[in-house]
């Protein structure tokens, strides 16, 4: 790509009258100096042999009142918000020191660092929630796992809502963190229906309401996956409700399999409100947790719990990988419930909220509904929710642009005050440009973008990011150990 050297002359404010009189005359000598007068470099002067009649033409020069004349303007005087405005990404004046370092600004050539909870209390950013985007292989999980670990050291907290493929496990344990690892064979049991840690703000009263709603939630979800999105009957959910009521009668924290007899199994009271088979085919909806593909995972009281003062908490669920997408849907919505109640804790602190995969996620119904109650009430717990996926073109799979689904999903991605994009393939930039409010400038950058590299829109601002990692950390974070020879 040609360029060009420009020389800016920068002008104190307290320049004398001598000073600008000086300095105008040198820069008038350097101008006469590098550039040939025009009536010159054309040979328009008297007695030019080519000409039609030159006998008495004058030549063309400043004092001839005729032809064109050269200007010199004068040095023009702007503030670095004016050059900011002209040049941007060159003269951007960063978001300061304060904040997680990512690395470099490759056209500022400065240090560049971030923090939601930071730049939410300055006004640069409404929301504290997160979106990475870039094809495999960009460098968009180092960018995630740099942030999430570096920000650990300046004590914020992390949980990761499913790892699908193990790749945050070395990193919980490179920070001191912990890992639950659940799936078929392993010795970890989840309950999904925990309370979880109670907030001091609320009354008894509130927060029974609070976990009850949450168990319902999750059981209504778990039996709608199951029959595939078709709706439960009035008097099915009357059933349900009866039976998770008696459950926690009988155990202030109940199982899925407490839930599960005592809907094959109805009370008198329930029988007569719903009659002998109101909940039966609820129940066989219910029954693949407690004893199909799930068995073993999500059937018993937890004998793991969720520590809060850890720096850094993942749910392994890597041993799923084979399992059939509605394997897959029932295990994140048990682990993410289970999550959920802990990282709503208002007394928690600040903590990052990852959703790695996030495309799958975010085709899951239930899924959905909890990210986007976690987006809208991040600044309530103290969370920033960080969402990765490949290209926003993975939407398509969730339905076409008519579909309510889908509008939701990437009303998340729109929501989202902060958005990394690595590079994108041009097929998928315009659905990307649409989505995430993107200059025709910043998608030609996000095209040629080399590995490692970013474009990064905080707020109303944009920067090209380079993100740096030693060679410690590229152990622990990198992707691609097992393709190297």
């Amino acid at each position: 790509m040609k360029t060009t050297q420009q020389a800016v002359t920068f002008i104190p404010s307290n320049e004398s009258r001598s000073a600008k009189r000086e300095r105008r005359a040198l820069q008038g000598q350097a101008v006469a100096g590098q550039q040939e007068p025009f009536w010159k470099k054309l040979g328009l002067l008297a007695g030019d042999e080519e000409g039609p009649d030159t006998t008495n033409r004058q030549p063309f020069g400043p004092h001839s009142l005729k032809g064109p004349h050269r200007l010199h303007p004068a040095p023009h005087r702007a503030s670095t918000m004016t050059f900011a405005a002209a040049y941007p990404f060159i003269t951007e004046s960063g978001l300061g020191h304060e904040g997680t370092y990512i690395g470099s600004d490759v056209f500022g050539s400065g240090a560049f660092s971030y923090d939601p909870w930071v730049l939410y209390d300055k006004g640069v950013i409404s929301g504290p929630s997160i979106v990475i985007i870039g094809t495999v292989g960009t460098g968009k999980s180092m960018c995630a796992k740099s942030f999430v670990a570096r920000s650990i050291t300046l004590g914020r907290k992390a949980a990761v809502a499913s790892d699908p493929k193990g790749e945050w496990v070395p990193v919980a344990n490179a920070v001191g963190g912990k890992v639950i690892s659940v799936g078929p064979g392993r010795s970890t049991r989840v309950n999904p229906l925990d309370a979880g840690p109670r907030s001091r703000d609320l009354s008894n009263a509130q927060w029974q309401a609070v976990v009850r709603q949450r168990r319902r939630q999750l059981l209504v979800a778990l039996v709608s996956l199951m029959r595939q999105g078709v709706p439960m009957h009035p008097v099915e959910h009357t059933a349900l409700d009866m039976a998770l009521t008696e459950a926690v009668a009988a155990n202030e924290t109940p199982t899925l399999p407490m839930v599960l007899g005592y809907l094959l199994n109805p009370s008198k009271e329930t029988r007569e409100l719903v009659g002998p088979d109101g909940g039966r085919a609820v129940a066989h909806s219910l029954r693949r947790t407690v004893s199909g593909d799930l068995e073993g995972m999500f059937d018993a009281p937890s004998t793991v719990s969720f520590d809060a003062d850890a720096p850094m908490m993942v749910m392994d669920t890597s041993a799923l990988i084979g399992a059939s997408e509605q394997a897959l849907s029932l295990a994140a919505a048990c682990g993410a419930t289970w999550l959920e109640a802990a990282i709503t804790n208002p007394d928690g602190g600040k903590r990052i909220v990852v959703y790695d995969e996030g495309w799958r996620m975010l085709a899951d119904p239930y899924m959905l509904v909890k990210m986007s109650e976690q987006w809208r009430l991040a600044r309530t717990y103290g969370i920033a929710n960080l969402l990765i996926m490949h290209k926003v073109a993975d939407l398509n799979e969730i339905g076409d642009s008519t579909s309510g689904h889908r509008q939701k999903a990437l009303g998340l991605l729109t929501e989202a005050d902060t958005r990394i994009i690595y590079r994108q393939k041009h097929d998928s930039m315009r659905l990307t440009k649409d989505a995430l409010g993107l200059t025709e400038a910043e998608c030609g950058q996000v095209e040629e973008l080399p590995k490692g590299v970013g474009l990064w829109k905080v707020g109303n601002r944009s920067f090209i990011v380079a993100n740096q990692v030693t060679s410690d950390e590229l152990s622990v974070f990198s992707t691609d150990h097992r393709m190297m020879p």
